[in-house]
């Protein structure tokens, strides 16, 4: 199924206004749950924030690590599906990024991509994010795959759409998948962030797998063409890579 958002995930304008500063890590956490519980009603009954992390009493957490890249308005977010697996917790990452100012969209633009896959990898029923086989035609080859609605932002709606359907009708993770599927090495699940965004003439292609940029991948997305915007736009979405047997059920069609 090629779909762009799930529930109320946002076409983002991005607004001239200046960005705020970098919210403590908790404040952060609090907009996150609040997407969460607005995303998935109940899913964060119970659910503390302690330290620098969102804990479920169902054992799943949220937490905020240190930067490892960009500015101020970046949140490096540990989504941590079971904690009680010890004790190499399991763990994918993903960052969140206040591009217009505004954290509160930061947080839903993370909670309808990486926590999407969250949330499915604990539901596993397709309410939040889309399951596709190695076989399926936009499945990844060996690999059992969760994969997020795609989000878009920024300076025309319009634009957003357009981007938003080519990005997905690209198929990009099938496409380029003998770039990165060697180094897929949790046994668990492998987290790959898919991003395509930028100026008419300066767009940049981005792959991450399991947070480390992936230079063949994201050269290999470059070389696919995808059309440039007018104006400022990116997309983004997220997938989590399961080793087939950890995937659940029969190759959907």
């Amino acid at each position: 199924m090629l779909w762009i958002r799930r529930r109320r995930a946002r076409n983002t304008e991005l607004s001239a206004a200046p960005p705020a500063e970098r919210l403590p890590d908790l404040e952060f956490l609090a907009l996150v749950k609040a997407s969460l519980e607005e995303y998935a009603p109940g899913v964060t009954e119970g659910a503390e924030l302690k330290g620098n992390s969102l804990i479920s009493p169902r054992g799943w957490a949220v937490a905020v690590a240190p930067p490892i890249h960009g500015g101020g308005h970046h949140y490096e977010l540990v989504a941590l599906p079971d904690v009680n697996i010890q004790p190499d917790v399991p763990c994918f990452m993903e960052c969140a990024v206040a591009m217009n100012g505004d954290p509160r969209t930061a947080a839903d633009a993370w909670v309808q991509t990486a926590g999407a896959c969250l949330l499915e990898l604990l539901d596993g029923h397709e309410h939040f994010a889309d399951h596709a086989g190695p076989d399926h035609e936009r499945g990844v080859p060996g690999w059992h795959s969760i994969t997020s609605g795609a989000v878009a932002f920024g300076l025309d709606v319009s634009e957003n759409q357009k981007l938003q359907s080519a990005v997905l009708e690209a198929n990009v993770l099938r496409r380029i998948a003998d770039t990165f599927t060697e180094d897929l090495e949790s046994p668990f699940f492998n987290g790959v962030k898919v991003f395509y965004g930028g100026l008419p003439g300066r767009m940049e292609a981005e792959i991450r797998v399991n947070g480390e940029r992936h230079d063949v991948a994201s050269a290999a997305m470059a070389a696919l063409n995808l059309p440039e915007p007018t104006v400022f736009t990116a997309v983004r979405y997220h997938a989590l890579l399961l080793p087939v047997e950890a995937g659940g059920g029969p190759d959907p069609a």
